[in-house]
């Protein structure tokens, strides 16, 4: 059994390889995995004894008490997937030999199905929320010359338009690597990063990169640049853009080697851009170092009000190992006023080198935890006063997605 931190880190460079060629879509594929008043849902990853993982999603009652693990019940599904919620939906993505996206849902008799099947040429990097109907999914992989879009019907989950751009469009640097992506108004907003698609360095990153289409035509409009920070995101952790209720764009630069950048400058941070804008803003600047006592953040979901949740890297860049994702501490971020607050009673721990697996719910974040000794919790964090419980333990190699129904 390999480490917990290896094997994810062999997952993501896997995936980054990852191709089919075909485009499918299947009937509706029922499992008998009744939800009713279990409104969590997991997806529990497992690894076998040929290294490869298996995924069991599954309703779970009570995450803060006894113990969760995969009983022969859920949806399996072998390989490499990445999990996202969008509204009452989860949406599983696919990796390495299946490149495909299924949307995983409650049916009318409380059962969790499976529904639609669709297959791409590539890996989704990401696949977000654009309107009340649709869902755009990208195709961005640093070895390729070509960024595609896919608008995708919400209740059909089928595609509707696809949209292909060449990567000179944005950029005559080698290797734009994915960071995070929003729409707002009439803009869709692609951030990325340089990395080299061989060696997995980063040549460059004194400059933030934000690529702006027009929505919903996904045509190209522009790139906006900015030197005050850095590179934004990270290897595959998909948080380097978050956006509020006002539809002002965040844009997160942290460049830690524990989330794969190989080199790094002292300009990190957040800063904005307004909701029908395609510029930053001048007036915004967050030093997240400043006021954390040092630390950068990696991992963010929005709350709202301003309110984020974040895992902050607590090392020293120049002492961070590549690729860890950790150490890590929880804070709670307010970008309106720009605080740093850590959450008290969750321990230090590693991710996993992927989307962070947390869902705010009823004024909480829950969040799967792996302890020193390998063993993994549930914490139930109040962020309105900055607290955790500790709740119930999750035997698997890891989870890669927790979410509520």
């Amino acid at each position: 059994m390999i480490s917990i931190k290896k094997a994810g880190r062999q997952a993501l460079l896997l995936s980054a390889i990852a191709a089919t060629t075909f485009t499918s879509c299947k009937e509706e594929d029922k499992v008998s995995t009744p939800v009713g008043d279990n409104p969590f849902v997991l997806s529990l990853a497992y690894q076998g004894s040929d290294g490869t993982f298996t995924y069991y999603t599954l309703p779970v009652n009570d995450v803060m008490s006894g113990t969760i693990k995969e009983e022969g019940e859920g949806i399996e599904q072998p390989g490499y997937y990445d999990f996202t919620q969008i509204e009452n939906n989860i949406y599983s993505i696919g990796g390495l030999d299946d490149v495909d996206l299924v949307n995983i849902r409650q049916d009318a008799e409380g059962n969790l199905t499976e529904y639609g099947d669709i297959s791409f040429e590539n890996s989704l990097a990401d696949l977000i929320k654009a309107d009340a109907n649709t869902l755009i999914g990208v195709e961005m992989r640093s070895s390729s010359d070509q960024i595609v879009f896919h608008t995708i019907d919400m209740g059909t989950v089928r595609i509707s338009n696809t949209v292909k751009h060449n990567v000179t469009d944005i950029t005559s640097l080698k290797g734009p690597n994915y960071a995070g992506m929003r729409v707002s108004g009439n803009y869709l907003y692609l951030s990325y990063y340089i990395g080299d698609p061989t060696t997995f360095e980063t040549p460059t990153v004194d400059t933030a990169y934000v690529a702006v289409f027009k929505y919903p035509e996904l045509s190209f409009e522009t790139v906006i640049k900015e030197t005050k920070i850095g590179s934004i995101g990270g290897f595959n952790i998909k948080s380097g853009l978050i956006t509020d209720e006002k539809g002002d764009v965040y844009a997160l630069s942290h460049m830690n080697p524990a989330n794969g950048y190989s080199q790094s400058t002292d300009s990190t941070g957040i800063m904005k851009i307004k909701s029908g804008q395609i510029r930053f803003d001048e007036d915004y600047y967050f030093d997240i170092q400043a006021k954390s006592g040092g630390k950068n953040a990696s991992h963010l979901v929005y709350l709202g009000n301003g309110k984020v949740f974040a895992e902050m890297n607590v090392e020293e860049v120049s002492a961070q190992s590549r690729w860890s994702d950790g150490p890590l501490e929880t804070a709670i971020i307010d970008i309106y006023t720009q605080e740093v607050t850590f959450v008290a009673g969750v321990p230090q721990h590693a991710g996993t080198g992927r989307r962070l697996p947390a869902v705010h719910t009823d004024g909480m974040v829950y969040l799967p935890v792996t302890h020193d000794d390998g063993d993994i919790y549930i914490y139930q964090i109040d962020p309105s006063n900055a607290t955790a419980k500790k709740g119930a333990k999750v035997e698997a190699n890891f989870v890669a997605g927790l979410f509520r129904l």
